[in-house]
């Protein structure tokens, strides 16, 4: 006789027949769940992942989608040791974005969005893949919201009976807060300052359709829609131009201030004008949100201040929902 547990359940397992029914059912559920790989090894940290993502796309674009030498190369690239190839390459595995020692098509896709600074995108496919994850799928349906997530990551990951290690525990829990929609808080009806700055790339995203007015004012060539960003820090913004490695400018957000104080928002861009450097790039976009109203709800304001390499500048002030 064998005690098999499932889902908290402990079933008994005494002869052929009994097994071969518990498996039926097993599959049944499986099937029903839409949930395909049963690995939760996830040992590498999200930033690490989504840039490993992000160079399977470019190399992708050069005929290669080999794990072996976009990782090979990702390591040397970021002067990582070789060893981690041991942790990262069953973690690609356990979360479905690789197959029979290639990139799959969605991994790549889901590259292509973060490299051209589409993160909500991004992590709607990402959720899509981590639902066939079963290990993940348990967790994201059982926690109610964002804070909940690292307590079910703990009891779904200790239900399966294996001891839990430190980093697979933080690394889960991260990433799931990526991606699980609860953690997504960027609706600026109701603004506060700490939101404006967790929320940089929404501030980004809907600053961008403002610019074509100060670019034609500029005589920039070049139209906003025809532009990807990266993030690089909390603050700043690569510029490149879509499906290229060319570099063409920044995008450099500032803090929030207090709409009408002149002092701060001169202090502000005095700041970020500190990053600019003339010639080096042919565009900066600076970004200053200025949150107006009274108590916790506030509404938002952006300075667009859009400079050209040779330093000749435009601004405007916008009001986002």
């Amino acid at each position: 006789m064998v005690l098999i547990r499932v889902d908290g359940n402990e079933e008994v397992v005494s002869t052929v027949e009994d097994l071969e029914k518990l498996c039926k059912r097993l599959k049944e559920e499986l099937q029903r769940a839409q949930c395909q790989y049963h690995s939760w090894y996830i040992r590498i940290p999200p930033d690490r992942l989504l840039a490993l993502l992000k160079k399977a796309y470019m190399k992708y674009l050069q005929g290669t989608l080999s794990v072996g030498d976009v990782l090979a190369e990702f390591l040397d690239e970021n002067k990582l040791s070789k060893s981690l190839a041991r942790v990262i390459t069953p973690t690609l595995s356990a979360l479905g974005l690789t197959a029979g020692g290639k990139f799959t098509a969605t991994a790549v896709e889901v590259g292509r969005l973060l490299h051209e600074g589409r993160l909500d995108g991004a992590k709607e496919l990402l959720r899509a893949i981590f639902a066939k994850n079963c290990v993940l799928k348990e967790v994201m349906d059982k926690a109610s919201d964002c804070s909940s997530i690292d307590k079910e990551v703990e009891s779904v990951l200790a239900g399966y009976g294996k001891r839990v290690r430190f980093d697979e525990l933080k690394y889960t829990t991260e990433l799931l807060r990526f991606v699980h929609p609860s953690c997504e808080d960027c609706d600026f009806s109701c603004a506060t300052p700490s939101k404006v700055v967790h929320c940089a790339e929404k501030v980004v995203q809907l600053s961008v359709g403002y610019w074509r007015e100060l670019f034609e004012k500029l005589d920039i060539s070049i139209l906003p829609e025809h532009f990807s960003y990266i993030r690089l820090d909390d603050q700043t913004f690569l510029v490149t131009v879509k499906g290229t490695d060319k570099r063409i400018g920044m995008i450099l957000l500032g803090q929030p201030i207090e709409s009408g104080h002149l002092s701060q928002l001169k202090t502000s861009l005095s700041k970020l004008d500190e990053k600019i450097v003339e010639g080096m790039y042919e565009v900066y976009v600076k970004i200053i949100p200025m949150l107006e109203g009274e108590g916790k709800c506030r509404s938002v304001k952006l300075l667009l201040e859009v400079v050209r390499g040779d330093l000749e500048r435009a601004s405007k002030i916008i009001k986002i929902a």
